[in-house]
């Protein structure tokens, strides 16, 4: 519809000729039938979320959804079959040497340790320092920054958070899913706890293993040198990897500030409600109301309930849920396991059994249905929410042991401890901090001939890459199948 100027009126010289007519389009409601109705934005993100493609199988495993009884074969066919060819100047660790170094410590005296760069959808990149505690087991530090390379950083203290105690069968994960993000190896070898000027009490009640209760001749395990340094609240733990350089060693402390005894209580999730002015308060809300329509029954019945002399203040501190929210009251991960898991097919890869001839997988899905009491028709299944509240008592994973009373979200401060990796300090000053030098080394003969090290910078998802793959967070988050993922941004690498 074009709509002509009038040329009886007199045109205003200081609007554009091309202005002074216009078309008006008829809006598109007016001809789209009336069947089908508009599609519903909710419905369609539904849908959108229903099309997501499964889990893979590593993803399953890592979540707990399903079981398997050797998870060595296992994650090595997977990481095998993923391993890039080497690059020159790129740290690894092949595959061989990363098989001998995860078996011999899978005992009560084993020392081994993994670096995991997981970039977390909703946390972000963040790094997670495992150290084995036990012959199954090992504590977990998120650090969000990564490891310090730098010994005259201004940021040279980093935040250190207990999470979690993982099962040791963590340390071999490299996976990606579209609720917990990437992960990949970082790092790994074995640890070694060194003293301290002042040590915690040596007769302070540590668990001992049989091996060094039985037989004095043997040296004190790392393990147990572990738990007395973490009672002490002063760990300094040298760490000895492939990526990381030679005599790394890193002091990690507790202060009186976050030294909390008790895991920390289940989070109060509540929905806000809001409350409607008086006019719209419905009927069974105000006792008038209520009074008039309950004439003839107990007075004192209708006092209890009357809440006109209630205000919508008061009111709003007063729960009201009409349904279920039992996604909001989730307390503990893994997240929760799908009623039908997909089944799982897995061949291992001839190669890894030639490295491993001795090991076998036997792949177990979980039946999730099977765990709900079905003799009882109507009773909720209470199974998954004890497994949860199991979880945050121990902070620990099913199959994992807190045996070093690791609490859940507990900061600590995790710095590289200079004189012990090598450095030596200077006379000289810069930003208000004294200067750390790497000392000339009469002795060696390899290498430059300084002590210290070279400093680095862990510079995240898009550089740092797996030293045992050479794999990036997207070459693994392509290799488990996820489509148009999009990690959260805003990580920014310390390099100052």
């Amino acid at each position: 519809m074009k709509r002509q100027r009038d040329h009886s009126t007199i045109e205003n010289p200081f609007v554009k000729p091309e202005n002074q007519s216009w078309e008006v389009t008829p809006p598109a409601s007016l001809h789209r039938t009336v069947s089908p109705p508009p599609t519903n934005p909710r419905r369609r993100s539904r849908s959108a979320i229903q099309s997501i493609p499964a889990k893979s199988d590593t993803a399953a495993v890592e979540a707990g959804e399903i079981e398997i009884d050797d998870h060595v074969s296992f994650f090595s066919s997977k990481l095998l079959a993923t391993t890039l060819p080497s690059v020159q100047g790129q740290p690894r660790l092949s595959h061989e040497e990363w098989l001998n170094l995860y078996q011999r410590n899978l005992h009560d005296r084993g020392h081994h340790f993994v670096v995991h760069q997981h970039d977390h959808p909703v946390a972000g990149t963040h790094y997670d320092l495992r150290l084995q505690c036990n012959a199954t087991s090992s504590i977990s530090f998120s650090i969000p920054f990564g490891l310090p390379g730098d010994p005259n950083s201004r940021k040279l203290n980093r935040i250190a958070i207990e999470t979690r105690v993982h099962n040791l069968w963590n340390h071999l994960i490299e996976t990606a899913s579209y609720e917990t993000g990437t992960m990949l190896l970082w790092d790994t070898g074995e640890y070694s706890v060194l003293p301290h000027s002042f040590d915690a009490d040596p007769n302070a009640d540590v668990a001992t293993t049989d091996s060094d209760s039985d037989s004095p001749n043997y040296p004190e395990s790392e393990p147990a040198k572990l738990h007395r340094a973490f009672q002490g609240r002063k760990i300094k733990i040298r760490l000895k990897g492939t990526r990381l350089p030679k005599d790394y060693t890193l002091s990690i402390r507790l202060t009186h500030e976050n030294n909390a005894l008790a895991q920390p209580k289940p989070p109060g999730f509540k929905r806000p409600r809001k409350v409607p002015p008086p006019t719209t308060l419905r009927r069974e809300d105000t006792g008038e109301s209520r009074q008039s329509s309950s004439q003839g029954s107990d007075p004192s019945r209708t006092s209890t309930h009357d809440r006109s002399s209630v205000s919508p203040v008061e009111d709003k501190r007063i729960p009201r849920l009409g349904r279920s929210v039992s996604s909001l009251l989730r307390t503990a991960s893994p997240p929760m396991s799908s009623r039908n898991p997909p089944a799982l097919t897995h061949e291992p890869a001839s190669s890894a059994s030639a490295l491993a001839p001795e090991l076998s997988t036997n792949v177990q899905p979980t039946n999730t249905d099977t765990d709900r009491s079905t003799s009882e028709v109507g009773k909720p299944n209470k199974s998954r929410d004890e497994e949860d509240q199991q979880i945050r008592k121990a902070n620990a994973y099913p199959g994992a042991t807190n045996t070093i009373n690791s609490i859940h979200q507990r900061m600590w401060f995790l710095s590289i401890d200079r004189e012990a990796s090598g450095f030596r300090p200077t006379n000289r000053f810069e930003f208000g901090r004294r200067v750390w030098e790497r000392p000339r080394e009469k002795d060696s003969a390899a290498g430059d001939g300084l002590g210290g090290f070279p400093s680095f910078y862990v510079r995240g998802r898009d550089v740092e890459t797996s030293v045992l793959t050479g794999r990036l967070a997207a070459d693994v988050a392509r290799d488990e199948g996820l489509v148009n993922y999009k990690p959260r941004g805003g990580w920014r690498p310390v390099t100052d």
